[in-house]
Formats: structure tokens, sequence, C-alpha cells
């Protein structure tokens, strides 16, 4: 993407985002001390070529899966680190040197600390293995120029904000494999060993075939970023990312693809058509954006089967992350770490109660390099893309009202992203004269 200057309001540290910055890292860091290789295996790859990595995207979530990446190979090192905002890639800078203090681990050196919006091709160019963190929207170009400069990636859910993205990410994905480049996606579930388990128990038949499902991520919602003094309306959205559709995608994407991923994967299927309802009735102010707060979804699958989806942000509601499975033998519930089968009856038939287990987002990069190491190969990409699109799905039944089916989704031209930003760029989406933003209409959006 081009770059340009950036004004100094992004040059300038905020104190709120540093504030914001050190308590999402302590949140992703704090528990991540971990058992990672045994030993015999830790001489085995010191041996072996110094892999460096590359973070694109300096938030707690990067700053947690650079930490993370760092402690899954004793031979790995952080070489080149680029974000948008100085003040979020020097945070993040000092918080890993911090961690690793007494290690050759952190060696980005000046010149390769790279800010602005052409900075993650020239960080990624200097790595191995690439850790893609940025807000959503930008996850294709990324992951298309990842792959094609030959580099293994570990990146983020979601994968893309619109349809032209989940294309992009798809043919990269083939382009990957094709190169036998390692791919891990942050589903972390697929390395969490209670949905292990589960996954198991249902391939093993326990509860038969599942016909229906309910899934859930409600919660009292997450952070909010302020409009600050100066700001320029792009920086605002890239500040307060989480409130914009091109970079997050909503919270049914960028939060509930867990679940939703979770029902894909235990019924080995994609949802074929979406019909749903959402909207906002708590979170409604100047700095909410233009996302909803609620969205309620049915999902219908190719072999019948009917889940419905529920996300909520509004404080003081019931809390719940977790999914239900019911088959034509028994039910299945997931949820943290634990795991429980109940037969037609309502008799607990298996448990899995994992407070010991390891953490999968630990987990989940020491795979990545030991796959790398053993070349051996990972191949997430492709599930990725397409849960994302069925999160997109659920939110294109939302804003609409309408019934979606897939087909007709996967051919919409609708790009929210622009493909070139430079800090002189209008912001994709633009407020109203009173400082609001349009909200999705059911049965007025256009969402194909």
């Amino acid at each position: 993407m081009k770059n340009n200057n950036q004004p100094e309001s992004v040059k300038a540290p905020l104190n709120n985002s540093r504030r914001d910055f050190c308590k999402s890292s302590a949140l992703v860091t704090g528990a991540m001390i971990l058992p990672t290789l045994p030993m015999d295996a830790m001489v085995n790859v010191a041996k072996d070529k110094v892999l460096k990595i590359a973070l694109i995207g300096c938030g707690g979530r990067g700053t947690g899966a650079a930490s993370q990446a760092l402690r899954s190979d004793a031979n790995v090192e952080l070489v080149a680190m680029a974000d948008a905002f100085e003040d979020r890639l020097q945070g993040s800078l000092m918080n890993l040197k911090k961690e690793f203090e007494g290690t050759k681990k952190i060696n980005v050196a000046k010149e390769h600390q790279f800010v602005g919006f052409d900075g993650a091709e020239k960080a990624m160019a200097m790595a191995d293995v690439v850790i893609l963190a940025t807000p959503p929207g930008f996850r294709p170009q990324h992951f298309e120029f990842a792959v094609n400069e030959g580099k293994h990636v570990f990146m983020e859910k979601p994968v893309a904000t619109d349809v032209p993205g989940v294309r992009k990410v798809l043919a990269a994905a083939k382009t990957a494999k094709e190169k036998k480049l390692n791919v891990v996606v942050g589903l972390q579930r697929h390395y969490q060993d209670s949905y292990l388990a589960a996954f198991k128990e249902i391939k093993d038949n326990k509860i038969g075939k599942i016909v229906s499902g309910q899934v859930y991520w409600n919660s009292g919602g997450v952070w909010v970023r302020e409009r600050q003094p100066g700001q320029s309306e792009l920086e605002y959205q890239m500040r307060n990312w989480y409130y914009f559709n091109w970079l997050c995608g909503d919270h049914i994407l960028e939060q509930h693809i867990h679940n939703i991923d979770v029902a894909n994967w235990f019924l080995g299927e994609y949802p074929i058509s979406a019909q749903g309802m959402g909207g906002r009735q708590i979170r409604n102010g100047k700095d909410h954006g233009e996302i909803f707060d609620h969205h309620f979804v049915e999902y219908t699958y190719p072999s019948g089967a009917v889940i419905s989806s529920q996300c909520r942000h509004q404080p003081e509601t019931m809390s719940r992350v977790a999914e239900v499975f019911q088959g034509t033998k028994g039910s299945i519930e997931t949820y943290g770490d634990n795991t429980f089968i109940k037969d037609l009856e309502g008799g607990e038939v298996f448990s899995h109660r994992g407070k010991d287990d390891p953490n999968p987002y630990q987990v989940e990069h020491i795979k990545l390099f030991e796959a790398i190491r053993n070349k051996g190969l990972i191949s997430d990409a492709e599930n990725a893309a397409k849960s994302t699109m069925s999160a997109i799905l659920g939110r294109m039944a939302t804003y609409s009202g309408k019934v979606i089916k897939l087909e007709d989704a996967m051919k919409s031209e609708i790009k929210l992203v622009p493909d070139q930003l430079s800090w002189d760029s209008p912001a994709p989406v633009q407020p109203n004269p009173d400082g609001t933003y349009n909200i999705p209409t059911p049965g007025k959006s256009v969402v194909i």
C-alpha cells in the first residue's frame, strides 16, 4: 500500500492508547509462559537455521502472538516489526524486550521498525515466518504478499472483512499449499484438547448425526477508543478499528467466528444459507461506529442441520461463550476447557475437564514451528477463509433481514477495503454532519 509521512497526531503517543496496549498485552501474554518444546527437541533445532520472524500489527494480540512464537522454538528471533502507528510499535517492542531480557530473541534494529501503510511488506521481506495481526481488513493483502514471497505464516482470525477479500485468501491458500508453506490461523480451538476430544467423540459416532445446534458469544463488549484532538477521520477509525466494518467486519465476524467455525468443524461442512436479525440498542454512541451490538442467525447446512447463532455486546446481560449440538443419539456441549456428552435421556456419558490442558494459543505456535522444522505442512487458511465467509454470510443476513444464499453471497463485488491507502486518503466510511455513522437497516441495506 502507498505510504506517506504520518500526521503529527499519528506520530505522537496517546496515553489512553498506551494504557489500552499495556492492559491488552498483559491479558494475552500473562498466562503464556508454558511448556514449549521438550529439552531434547530444543537441542535438535538449535543446530538448524535461525528462523527470522516479522511481526505485522503490534497491538496486544500481535504482541502476544510474537511472544508465543518466540517461546515455541529455541532458535528463532524477531527481526522486524511493522505497524501503522509509531506508538503501538514502540510499546510492543518495549514489552517484548522486557519479557525476553537476557536473551538474543529480540533483534529489531531501528531501521527494521517500519511505520505506515507500506511497512508490512518491508518487514515481511526480511523474515522466514510472518505474524499477521493487524485489524482483519488488511489480512487478505498481507497474506497474499507473504505467500507470494514464500513465507510461512501465522495469521489471526478473521482473515477478511468482505467477500473479495475472502476470495483473495482462498486463492493465496491454494498457492501456499502448492509451495508447501505452513499456515496456522488463530482459530485456536483446533489446537485445544477439549475441542479435539469433542471432535473425536463426534467422529466416533457418540452422538450420532448432528441435526441442530446453538453457538454463542454473548458478553459485555470490548474497548472503545475515543476520538482525540487533531486526529484525521482515517486515523480515528484505525485507532477505534473494532467499530468499522472495513477494518473489523462487526463482532459477529471478529469474535463470533470462533463459535461458527466450531459448528462448521464438527458438522464437517459449511452453511449454504442464513437468515437472521440484529441491531443496536445499548452500544449506539458516536464512538461505536457502524456495527450492531447483537446478532441472531439461523444457518442451514447441506446436511439439513440448522445451527442457531447468537452474539451480543451488552453489559449486564447473560454472558456465554459456548457451543451445544444435538445429535440423533445424544448431545455435546463445549465451553472453555470443558466438553460434556449426554445421551438422549440426559445422562452424562463423556466428559473432558481440561483445567490443566496446555494453552492452545501457545500450542498453535509450537505446531507451526515443528512443521517448519520437520518439513511438515499445516494448511489452515482455506478453512479459515470459509469460516470467515460463514460469519460474513450471517452479517449479510442480519444487516439485510433477508435469506442470503452462500452461492449468491460469494459473487459479491462490494469492497469495503481500499486497494491503496495513505494518510492523505479519505476514510472509507464518512460520518454524518452530527458525527454519527449510517447504520445498516434491515429491509433497505444492500449487502450483495
